[in-house]
């Protein structure tokens, strides 16, 4: 079977550098409509960012605009997971968290508050067992 060449992880500094890229246009990013006119704004913005990402550091491997929107998405879910488990060992909150997911709750400020409400969700079901 023939396949496309897996590319290398990313690095801690190439996570926080698409972070940094992303900010400008996270309003846009995180609209959740389906408009045609939405859609294509949001993949004018990733092709601009992936210019841009590439552009930033000739030591790495080029990377697609379509790499680097997976990676955003994954490093949103990750943050989440993070902030679950963190309430969940209700350890000192912000000490132990990744580089990566403080950038992101900076940027989306509604993470923390999806915990909660799944947290909350999560203590309802519990009690009507």
């Amino acid at each position: 079977m023939v396949g496309k060449a897996r590319s290398s992880n990313f690095t801690l500094s190439e996570k926080l550098d698409l972070l940094k890229l992303v900010k400008p246009y996270v309003k846009i990013l995180e609209e959740h409509t389906n408009k045609h006119s939405v859609i294509v704004e949001k993949n004018r913005c990733w092709d601009i960012i992936a210019v841009n990402y590439n552009a930033i550091g000739v030591d790495r491997p080029p990377r697609t605009a379509q790499g680097l929107r997976t990676l955003y998405k994954r490093l949103k879910e990750y943050a989440k997971q993070e902030l679950l488990q963190q309430k969940e060992t209700q350890s000192d909150f912000k000490s132990n968290i990744s580089e990566p997911t403080k950038k992101v709750m900076e940027m989306i400020p509604q993470i923390s508050s999806f915990c909660l409400v799944r947290d909350r969700n999560h203590i309802q079901s519990s009690f009507g067992s």
